[in-house]
């Protein structure tokens, strides 16, 4: 039908279009759990319960859009498995009665609807996640199978309806092929037995559809979806004219239940990660490359002398001890994990904490001076986070031992801007580990 088509063409384009005015996401502000990384594991099954109107638009209706009565509800099930933030599968089942009258005859019968849907996050590819890290706008389509079984009957007496009743005054539509004139118009049941039935009739459907799901918990999302299923034959009313090939429009209101584990968020909920093109830049940037290769040799070579450093000095017979730099840890840009390469600093420092009791170390984070002062604020919290998460769980050296002092931004070891050296941020994004000896 033309207006389902176009109602879905300006559904699609509604949408996103409210999506680009809506996706005003601050993405210096996200959490670690709100990035997508590839490494990481999400939730990424899911199932959806929902039930709503269907519509049907065939030959034998007495309405344009809305039926003025006698509507009919169908539920529905959607088994979902999501491949990274925007691409999905679903298998979805659809089942209930339909119904349609015109003139002095009507149709009425019951489908049963199998498909299998490609799923796109509109918002995901337009807004590079989720809006207001609550709403998902998405649009489907797929290919399935209708298995259904109709009857055509007249509305004064309710006798069914023989294939002469309708044909033979129907100019240019001679009567189908393989039906005999006094055939019933009934699918699904005997033509000579209208009451018995039989196999159901299979047609292929093409489902194409928007949605939108709203973000209760890590759990439970609620939704609702409008999907036009599209027949490649026009057998559904048995008015068998082959002029249109059957529509109907299913509305459902839904609740998914996402699987996976309590803590973890649904790869659908997640933001695209800015890093993957940062580290696909940095690759092939020979500067980048080369102060790299510095830094493992200088890595290398601080290997060879001890971790702790320090400056003693002998005055009245006290000794004042100096706070110096004992390590640093480097991260990549815009993450709080510490690398494998990192992990032998963290390991020297700790084997001079378990020798000395009297040492306590302050935890300073830093960050480049890229994003919003506030967000590397947090960012360098969070990495004071780490290192102090590695010290206390992977080493065993007492919490109490250690004081955090995030700076972001605010300490550059290489000011970038007016240096314009472009492989120097990396020295910015670190955590020092500084060392206090407290006398005793």
């Amino acid at each position: 039908m033309k207006f389902s088509k176009y109602t879905l063409a300006f559904a699609i384009l509604y949408i996103i279009s409210t999506s680009m005015a809506l996706a005003q996401i601050d993405f210096s502000n996200l959490t670690e759990e709100q990035i997508y990384r590839k490494q990481n594991k999400y939730n990424t099954w899911s199932v959806t319960l929902g039930y709503g109107p269907v519509f049907f638009y065939t030959d034998v209706i007495d309405y344009t859009v809305f039926p003025k009565s006698d509507y009919r509800f169908a539920p529905t099930v959607i088994v979902s498995k999501q491949w990274g933030r925007a691409w999905g599968l679903e298998a979805q089942f659809l089942g209930g009665s339909m119904y349609g009258e015109k003139n002095n005859r009507y149709f009425k019968g019951s489908f049963r609807d199998y498909s299998l849907n490609l799923r796109f996050s509109i918002n995901q590819l337009v807004a590079f996640g989720p809006l207001g890290d609550k709403w998902d706008l998405y649009g489907k389509v797929g290919l399935g199978i209708n298995a259904f079984r109709s009857r055509l009957r007249r509305l004064d007496d309710d006798s069914f309806m023989l294939v002469n009743d309708v044909h033979k005054n129907l100019g240019g539509y001679p009567n189908p092929p393989g039906w005999d004139d006094d055939d019933y118009l009934v699918v699904g049941y005997d033509r000579q037995y209208p009451t018995d039935k039989t196999g159901r009739e299979t047609e292929l459907v093409v489902p194409i559809g928007v949605g939108a799901q709203y973000r209760i918990n890590k759990s439970f999302d609620l939704g609702v979806e409008m999907t036009m299923r599209n027949l490649t034959a026009d057998n559904f009313d048995v008015n068998l004219t082959g002029a249109d090939n059957d529509t109907y429009m299913h509305t459902s209101f839904s609740v998914t239940y996402k699987i996976g584990k309590k803590n973890k968020r649904h790869a659908r909920w997640t933001y695209k990660d800015f890093n993957l093109a940062y580290e696909a830049q940095r690759a092939s940037d020979p500067l980048a490359i080369r102060l790299d290769s510095l830094k493992s040799e200088l890595d290398r070579l601080a290997g060879l002398d001890s971790i702790i450093t320090t400056k003693s000095y002998q005055k009245f017979e006290q000794v004042i001890y100096e706070e110096g730099v004992s390590a640093s840890v480097f991260f990549d840009f815009d993450r709080s994990d510490i690398k494998k390469s990192e992990h032998r600093q963290l390991a020297r420092v700790a084997r001079a904490l378990k020798r000395d009791k009297s040492i306590s170390m302050v935890i300073a984070g830093y960050c480049d001076d890229r994003g919003s002062y506030e967000y590397n604020l947090k960012l360098s919290e969070r990495r004071c986070n780490a290192v102090l998460k590695a010290m206390v769980t992977d080493f065993g050296i007492d919490s109490s031992r250690f004081r955090l002092d995030p700076k972001g931004e605010s300490e550059l070891l290489s000011d970038t801007q007016n240096m314009n050296i472009k492989g120097l941020h990396m020295a910015n994004r670190r955590v020092d580990l500084l060392m206090i000896v407290n006398e005793e």
